[in-house]
């Protein structure tokens, strides 16, 4: 690849680090914003259930990575609204670090009998995410991650991030000496710091109640025109977000 300056997968950035709890009025927020959206949708939160498909709930995204208005959801408690986007502003700088752009947040919704999704990085080589479950996350429900080593050849690193979208996992697996394949595991509103380029699917929700998570989307490089030499083909098929609610 001629251009330089984008972000190269890094095995070193990959995988998920345990940053801590939320602490009780942090908690309260989230779980107030969930209420509202939740009464907002009406029966739409119960078709979406239904669908067994994971969804998303888009509260903001980066106004140029937006192709649809009603894509995203509105909080209609604007104090709640104001205080949610002031908090993921600040922890943006808190977990991911003062280089860190912050591009996305909301929540996900991993329905009971979903099936697993495709091997994906999130949209670019140098997206990372913080999750904060809600419900528990579990062996039964949670995020698979993949984690690659030091050694990983160039070559294959350069055909994951050529497709982030669809990751081909036996390619990879037949470029390495190994690979590690994680899961998030953890309690109600631990913080997880998944880290750039980090390949991770969601997996059928086989446990007791539908998981559901907090995200914070992020990134680093700050003009991709010039700097990313890829194109996301985008994940709809598998994570549909939340077009049309209330009705």
């Amino acid at each position: 690849m001629g251009d330089k300056k984008y972000v190269k997968l890094n095995p070193k950035n990959m995988g998920v680090t345990f940053l801590g709890v939320l602490p009780p009025k942090r908690q309260s927020l989230l779980l107030d914003t969930l209420r509202i959206l939740k009464r907002a949708m009406r029966a739409g939160w119960a078709s979406r259930l239904a669908a067994k498909e994971i969804f998303w709930l888009n509260l903001w995204q980066d106004e140029d990575d937006i192709e649809d208005d009603s894509e995203i959801m509105a909080i209609s408690d604007q104090k709640i609204a104001k205080a949610l986007d002031k908090w993921c502003r600040k922890a943006t700088r808190k977990f991911c670090g003062r280089r860190a752009i912050l591009d996305g947040y909301g929540f996900v919704v991993n329905p009971l009998g979903s099936q697993h999704q495709l091997w994906h990085g999130d949209y670019t080589t140098d997206a990372a995410v913080v999750w904060i479950p809600i419900t528990p996350f579990t062996d039964k429900n949670a995020v698979q991650c993949i984690t690659l080593p030091q050694d990983t050849p160039k070559a294959i690193l350069e055909a994951i991030a050529s497709n982030v979208d669809e990751v081909d996992v036996n390619m990879v697996a037949h470029g390495v000496d190994y690979l590690i394949v994680q899961q998030m595991v953890a309690p109600p509103m631990s913080v997880l710091y998944m880290g750039r380029g980090t390949i991770h699917r969601g997996v059928p929700n086989t446990g007791r109640e539908h998981r559901i998570a907090f995200f914070l989307s992020v990134h680093f490089i700050k003009d991709y025109d010039k700097n990313y030499p890829y194109k996301s083909h985008g994940l709809e098929s598998s994570e549909p977000g939340v077009a049309i609610f209330g009705k």
